[in-house]
């Protein structure tokens, strides 16, 4: 293994050669720093199993002393990058265990006086480090930790603000050096987000001793208005933000920040920001430059508008300038979100309909729209209602160029109208005072029955949404007859007109009504064969050959019509094959590869547990794409293909053929087992061989083999559950004669980790395992290869670990096993009988454990798709370990001679006291 001690602070002094190696060498190293700080200032315990080396000590000492200073020398791109790697060192380090940068950085703030360029350093590094305050649980010790920390820091920092207050009027004179104007703007954005993060867990008694201070500052920047800056920003790049509107942008944060706090103690200087706020959006611009600040002032009128003192925009004529002049302009489409529309897809999507719209105008405004009508409902939604006519009008009076005024309308009524919305149902509670039915059927229809699939592409959308949104309140025969249209949508050739009709399908079809899906199934299979070939179709759009939104309605199609898919399923699996083959050259969506895969387990899954003659034609179709993924190591696919591979063996009866045998022996090389996502997948993989074929693995002598992938698993506290599930595997599907006379190597092995670094996951994991052993072997047996490591230790074991963990156990199968396991310690041992004290232990944990353990019914196939819906909105695509929710484990009975554990262990108990003519 390479040293790469030193490799940081190497780095490090690379950029503060300064010009001697030329800036792009400096932020190239400062880029490699912040990711080596990332993964090896503290190295999780996963990447020290791996092999990464933590920093030394005496390089972490020599770093903090040189750090603070280079955030003080260097440009901005790279201090940007210092300032990340700052970030994490100070989450791990500051205050303890660097207690000399505090007074360091105050010692040099107070210093610097009216140099500037130390301000904005200083500031910059203080920020860096102050931010792990944010969005931090209150506890002693951070009360504690702040204390000190504002105590020896705000003084200072307020100081710095009113300075700079004072040095602004010159800074702006006309004729002043324009740039030194930015230069002290460019200190007062990092106070500001320093006081942000200083506030943040809350108020303190010294920040509020200084609150009128800090209040009259920034009221002072938030009012200030300069026509060069303006100007200057006017004339630039209009993407880039200007420094001032920077200012009122962190200072729009902190006011909202107070409002959400601590509005009582902001009470008195509310009036005076929410005047200053509304005059401000009133000369924002729709250049993209400005959209920080404009989101930041909308969401602090949302929050006002939220709180008790919304009486502040009581007055209608209050209201009729906030709707018209600030909501209105912020929720028109502008030629840059036309833009991304055509030009980026992707991102327009996950902005509109995936929640990540936090960012825009037309989000905020929408927040607004809903706070204010939350306020004033009757008055707003007249208001509104009568701006959604105008825009109808306007867009009427001329279709093909007002198509934005009905963009707006549509999006206004969404906004009016939806007062709760869930994931899994959309809009679930509207506003009674708007008309949804009126709406869609006069405005929103007529562009999804428009067969001009290719025309207003943005209006296309906008009904798509509308439709997806208030999907549980229209109909079941509205939705139904809405998929003809729908499906004709897919042949857009827009990317984001037939993704958005392919979430429609798929959320139609995951929509539930009292615990059943909304569609029939008899109803949806008569559109069945145009859906799938309308998605499968859409495929052949430009940039849309990997779309995962198409993916993900195919998935749910397949899954939605289940065994009814049986007759189509060789067809769409050879058409999923293909794609497979195709994305393994250069595997780039993840979604689409993860959605890709979960079809093809609905496929097998439902294909073949309608029709067990198909297994050997899927087995045909998907082996030689497996092959090409295994031979070419395409590592992303690994773990969908080892969970495939075990479904398909769990569907075979034995003996498995040929091909699954020759996959087995490579199966067991350590390359595959040190990458972390590939070890639960191939774990699933090897235990579904165990039940397929174990006694012939056990015979071809491989066993010692997969006995050392449980030896590498169980001495890792990132992996030993699947150590156990492995090992329980081999107990629950081979004859004990053949892993015997491993038992005892076992044991010891399992000891030693109890031993030297116990977990409470390895805990439960070892005392679900003895309890199969015990159930398996009985307790004789279990004692006597226990004994084999040290005489008579299990009785220990059970006084010292086992019984005190029962109550880590959770879960209906594992209580199951403990219950039985613990009956059986208690009849069928007589040292264990003989040893009261521990007799009566167990006895109590027994009952104890029986008074929460009930008997359960399989799950239904409702409760089958309820919890592939909790398996994606949970999951999905993850870098660690992507688990396909369609091909989940099949369940098995566990101890299924014993119905009632409850109902056992009485009689048992019962039986065994009479015997032995006790009482208990």
């Amino acid at each position: 293994m390479r040293d790469r001690s030193y490799m940081e602070l190497l780095l490090l002094q690379v950029v503060a050669a300064g010009d001697a190696v030329g800036q792009d060498v400096r932020l190239a190293a400062a880029v490699n720093f912040k990711n080596l700080v990332k993964y090896r200032w503290v190295p999780t315990e996963l990447a020290v199993e791996q092999g990464t080396q933590p920093v030394p000590e005496a390089e972490k000492a020599q770093i903090k002393q040189l750090l603070p200073g280079l955030m003080l020398s260097t440009p901005p791109l790279i201090r940007a990058q210092l300032s990340e790697a700052l970030t994490i060192i100070s989450s791990h380090d500051f205050p303890a265990a660097w207690p000399k940068l505090l007074p360091e950085l105050v010692e040099r703030l107070t210093a610097a006086g009216d140099d500037l360029a130390a301000t904005v350093g200083v500031c910059h590094t203080a920020n860096s480090i102050f931010k792990r305050y944010r969005n931090q649980f209150s506890s002693n010790a951070l009360v504690a930790e702040l204390a000190a920390t504002q105590e020896a820091f705000a003084p200072v920092a307020l100081g710095t603000m009113q300075r700079l207050v004072r040095l602004l009027p010159a800074a702006a004179a006309p004729g002043a050096d324009l740039e030194h104007l930015k230069a002290l703007l460019s200190a007062v954005r990092p106070l500001c987000r320093i006081f942000y993060s200083l506030n943040s867990p809350g108020l303190t008694p010294l920040m509020d001793s200084q609150l009128e201070e800090w209040m009259t500052a920034f009221h002072f920047f938030l009012t200030f208005t300069h026509s060069g800056l303006a100007g200057a920003d006017a004339a630039g790049d209009p993407e880039r933000e200007g420094v001032l509107d920077a200012v009122k942008a962190a200072i729009c944060a902190n006011i909202n920040l107070f409002m959400e706090m601590n509005e009582e103690e902001f009470a008195k200087d509310l009036p005076r920001f929410a005047q200053a706020v509304c005059n401000l959006l009133l000369q924002v611009s729709n250049r993209p430059g400005q959209d920080n600040l404009a989101m930041s002032a909308i969401r602090f009128l949302t929050t006002v508008a939220r709180s008790v003192y919304s009486k502040l925009f009581a007055d209608p004529n209050v209201l009729k300038q906030i709707c018209e002049s600030i909501i209105l302009p912020n929720l028109r489409v502008r030629d840059e979100d036309e833009e991304v529309f055509d030009m980026n897809p992707i991102e327009y999507i996950r902005r509109d309909i995936e929640g990540g719209d936090s960012d825009t105008r037309r989000r905020a405004a929408a927040d607004l729209v809903k706070a204010l009508t939350d306020a004033f409902e009757t008055e707003v939604t007249a208001m509104f209602t009568g701006y959604v006519t105008a825009l109808l009008q306007e867009h009427a009076a001329d279709p093909v160029n007002g198509w934005r005024a009905k963009d707006c309308a549509v999006y206004l009524v969404m906004a009016v109208t939806v007062k709760g919305k869930t994931g899994e149902r959309g809009a679930t509670t509207t506003n009674r005072l708007v008309n949804i039915s009126d709406f869609f059927t006069q405005q929103v229809l007529p562009e999804l029955q428009n067969p001009q699939v290719n025309e207003r592409p943005i209006l296309k959308a906008d009904a798509l949404k509308f439709v997806t949104t208030f999907r549980s309140q229209l109909p079941s025969e509205t939705l139904l007859a809405l998929l003809q249209p729908i499906t004709a949508l897919l042949g857009s050739e827009h990317v984001v007109v037939h993704s958005y009709a392919a979430t429609a399908i798929e959320r139609f079809l995951a929509l539930k009504e009292n615990g059943r899906s909304k569609l029939a199934v008899s109803d949806v299979l008569k559109v069945a064969q145009q859906l799938l070939t309308g998605l499968f179709a859409a495929f052949r759009h430009a940039d849309s050959a990997e779309n995962e939104y198409l993916m993900r309605a195919i998935m749910r199609l397949i899954s939605f019509l289940g065994a009814e898919m049986a007759p189509v399923a060789p067809m769409c699996l050879k058409a999923l094959r293909d794609m497979l083959v195709e994305v393994c050259k250069n595997p780039k969506s993840p979604g689409f590869n993860h959605y890709l895969f979960e079809s093809v387990a609905a496929l097998i899954k439902h294909g073949v547990a309608a029709d067990r003659s198909q297994l050997a034609t899927f087995e045909a179709t998907l082996f030689p794409a497996f092959d090409i993924v295994l031979a070419n190591d395409v590592q992303e696919f690994h773990p969908y293909v080892f969970q495939i591979l075990a479904q398909l063996i769990e569907l075979s009866n034995p003996p498995l053929s040929a091909p699954y045998m020759a996959v087995f022996p490579p199966l067991l090389t350590p390359v595959f087992w040190e990458r972390p996502g590939s070890v639960p997948a191939l774990t699933r993989l090897l235990v579904a061989y165990l039940a397929k074929a174990g006694v012939g693995i056990a015979a071809d002598g491989h066993l010692e083999a997969v006995l050392g992938v449980f030896q590498k698993l169980i001495a890792s506290k990132a992996n030993d559950q699947h150590g156990f599930a492995l090992i329980s595997g081999i107990m629950q599907h081979l004859p004990a004669a053949a892993y015997q006379q491993y038992l005892s190597t076992v044991w010891q092995l399992l000891f030693t980790r109890l031993q030297t670094s116990k977990t409470p996951r390895f805990t439960r994991g070892f005392v679900v395992f003895v309890s199969l052993a015990i159930c398996k072997l009985g307790v004789a047996a279990v004692s006597s290869t226990m004994d084999a490591v040290q005489p008579k230790i299990m009785l220990m074991i059970l006084q010292q670990v086992w019984v005190p963990s029962l109550s880590l156990v959770d879960g209906p199968d594992e209580d199951k096993l403990v219950a039985v396991a613990a009956t059986k310690c208690l009849t069928e041992s007589p040292d264990i009988f003989a040893n009261r004290p521990l007799w009566e232990q167990l006895r109590a944990a027994l009952d104890a454990k029986l008074k929460g353990t009930e008997v359960t019914e399989n799950a239904d196939e409702d409760g089958q798709e309820d919890a592939l819906d909790a398996e994606l909105a949970g999951g999905g695509y993850t870098a660690a370990y992507a688990k396909l929710a369609n091909a989940s484990m099949p369940e098995r009975p566990v101890l299924g001679e014993i119905a009632d554990p409850k109902q056992f262990a009485e009689s048992t108990l019962a039986n065994f006291l009479s015997r032995v003519g006790g009482g208990g």
